[in-house]
């Protein structure tokens, strides 16, 4: 425990006071703990935590008014900056993954445009003939296939659907 000399001498030593007066006042106030002696003389014992954690207070009061921010204000706005942080970091990945994206899709788009350039499809490549086939030789390799794929026969009903569609336009 701290007599009220040996408090006022540690917090002029640490340059928050400048007299005894200023002390009891805090004292009075409730802004210091302490608890008065049992003797008659306005005299107080000071924990030295209490004194401990009034002069830290004190400090950052200090350098609150000094630097003109609030420590709590800095401490909600540290917190927030640095979920602000990981989220600029999540958006970054999300945008190297749709960069991502669209470098593929331009490359489907190139083939697409590389395939475009090449001969049209004729239904004589489609079934594999020459290309100098005559139209009865088309239509006969059509049916063929046409009975192959019927789906009364086993064969897939939407291939059987698109080749018909095929066939109806060549005759």
């Amino acid at each position: 425990m701290l007599n009220l000399k040996e408090a006022t001498e540690l917090l002029m030593n640490q340059g928050i006071t400048a007299n005894e007066q200023v002390v009891i006042r805090w004292i009075l106030d409730g802004k210091l703990k302490a608890k008065r002696t049992k003797n008659l003389n306005i005299d107080y014992f000071i924990k030295p935590s209490d004194l401990a954690a009034f002069i830290l207070q004190k400090q950052i009061e200090d350098r609150c008014s000094q630097f003109g921010v609030d420590y709590q204000d800095w401490e909600k706005t540290f917190y927030e900056n640095k979920k602000l942080k990981q989220e600029n970091e999540e958006l970054k990945t999300m945008v190297r993954l749709e960069q991502t994206k669209v470098r593929g899709l331009k490359r489907m788009l190139q083939a697409e445009y590389a395939l475009a350039d090449s001969p049209p499809l004729t239904y004589a490549a489609l079934l594999g003939l020459d290309m100098d086939a005559d139209k009865e030789l088309i239509k006969r390799e059509f049916k063929k296939l046409l009975k192959g794929l019927h789906p009364d026969r086993g064969g897939d009903e939407r291939l059987f659907r698109v080749f018909y569609d095929h066939y109806s336009k060549a005759k």
